[in-house]
């Protein structure tokens, strides 16, 4: 059992944290509804995920009330793993959540159709880093996990767009669910984080659109079932000051 709080100093000892850990493990056995095991592959940027969309999260039974995950290295022969998820996520990624353009067919689907031949672009193990235009685009896999329920693992992917003049960062926050390997992977937006003028704003549901310029959820394929619902004010305002997510791009790149 992993806690997704920053960590403090704590002096125990080994044997009484592993009979807590097996005291958790029984309970959420006995209560019948033991959390979805979590492999996390960017525990910075899972950080964000548990923080801003921590109720969704334990509605879906992958963090527990006190925003504690269980981590496992998921072994899944129905799961798809790439030799690359950066060159996956490249190749594959639909653009669709961010980008008005590639939802009429302006502009290429995917991140590697729409790069231009001069655009710098750096592919690691689990994401790539592209410098398009004025923007830094960072996008990396941040967990697998089932997020939809079904059985079959997903993963959840964090998109960062930096500008190299004036405000930012922007993250978006996505689920592709039950990834196969071929076709172009097509991400639920669950959650935009928009930072200008030292304030950060989270923004889930409808409140999406006002920064996007459309609905992320109406396109001209079938609309996405695993809809994240917002509650009433539908943002979150983060205290003036807030420091960036360490994920952004300058705090860590794809590994």
């Amino acid at each position: 059992m992993h806690s997704t709080r920053p960590r403090t100093a704590q002096r125990s000892a080994a044997p009484r944290g592993l009979a807590v850990l097996v005291l958790l493990l029984l309970l959420a056995l006995a209560s019948g509804c033991a959390l979805q095991p979590v492999e996390v592959v960017r525990p910075d940027m899972f950080r964000n995920y548990a923080v801003y969309l921590r109720d969704e999260m334990v509605r879906r039974n992958i963090l527990d009330a006190e925003g504690n995950y269980m981590e496992a290295a998921i072994r899944d022969n129905r799961d798809y793993r790439p030799a690359s998820y950066g060159e996956e996520l490249y190749r594959r990624l639909s653009t669709r959540f961010r980008s008005a353009e590639a939802r009429n067919g302006l502009a290429g689907e995917t991140f590697a159709d729409s790069a231009a031949p001069d655009d710098n672009v750096r592919i690691g193990k689990v994401g790539f880093a592209l410098g398009q235009g004025m923007d830094v685009i960072s996008v990396s896999l941040t967990a697998v996990t089932d997020w939809n329920g079904d059985g079959v693992n997903d993963w959840l992917v964090t998109c960062t767009v930096t500008p190299l003049f004036g405000s930012g960062p922007r993250e978006y926050y996505l689920a592709v669910e039950n990834v196969a390997p071929t076709g172009v992977l097509k991400p639920t937006l669950l959650a935009i984080r928009d930072c200008a003028n030292n304030e950060c704003t989270v923004l889930v549901g409808k409140a999406r659109s006002k920064v996007l310029g459309f609905d992320p959820d109406r396109s001209t394929d079938k609309a996405p079932s695993n809809f994240v619902e917002s509650q009433p004010g539908q943002q979150i305002v983060m205290p003036p000051h807030a420091p960036a997510p360490a994920g952004a791009p300058g705090a860590g790149g794809p590994g």
